[in-house]
């Protein structure tokens, strides 16, 4: 007859490997949430854009403009603009709406984790001219992506990571929206970072 340690363990351990063994429930939300950020952070690739955008051009982001700040102030806000500054930010983002949606966390999962985020963020990268080639869409993925942009339940969805602008702008020709999506995922950390570094907010436009 077992007795001690191992009597104890081995029908956790049974279990475990049967698969019945389940997270508590505050456990088990905090990971879906952490997976809606992981996946948001995909779909959304803000952090890599900025990297390479700074990486292919030292004035980076004040262009010509950089010749009316000092030198401190464009490595400030430089330095500000990093994929290491901003990351965290967009995920605190991220949890905050997971935290804030519990009734549609799983379905919103569903969508990104399907290929939305994937396709979504790879274009993201491609529309900024960074990033690998593209890799082709798998079917799940197209329909992925189509539920996103148009299936009503996502609506919340949609105005959180501002992909609305991109689909429910019918009037305004694609460019237009695509910049316009730019502008409202971009200009948030720009502006902080300005702020910050003592810049006028008026040299970003």
């Amino acid at each position: 007859m077992r007795t001690g340690v191992g009597a104890v363990a081995a029908p956790a351990v049974v279990a475990l490997v049967s698969g019945c063994v389940r997270l508590p429930a505050a456990e088990l939300l905090a990971a879906q949430e952490n997976r809606f950020a992981d996946a948001y952070m995909q779909l959304l690739p803000v952090g890599p854009v900025m990297d390479a955008a700074a990486e292919q051009d030292s004035r980076w982001p004040l262009d010509k403009r950089s010749a009316l700040v000092s030198t401190r102030q464009l490595n400030c806000v430089r330095s500000g603009l990093t994929s290491a500054q901003i990351t965290p930010r967009q995920r605190q983002s991220a949890l905050a709406y997971a935290k804030a949606h519990p009734d549609t966390l799983m379905g919103d999962l569903r969508v990104l984790e399907s290929g939305a985020a994937r396709l979504f963020g790879q274009s993201v990268m491609q529309g900024a001219g960074v990033g690998p080639e593209p890799v082709a869409a798998t079917s799940q993925e197209k329909a992925a992506i189509t539920a996103l942009s148009t299936a009503p339940e996502f609506a919340p969805l949609r105005r959180f990571t501002g992909i609305d602008q991109l689909v429910d702008g019918a009037a305004q020709d694609a460019g237009q929206r695509g910049r316009q999506f730019g502008q409202r995922l971009l200009v948030p950390y720009l502006t902080d970072a300005f702020v910050r570094c003592h810049i006028p907010v008026k040299l970003l436009f």
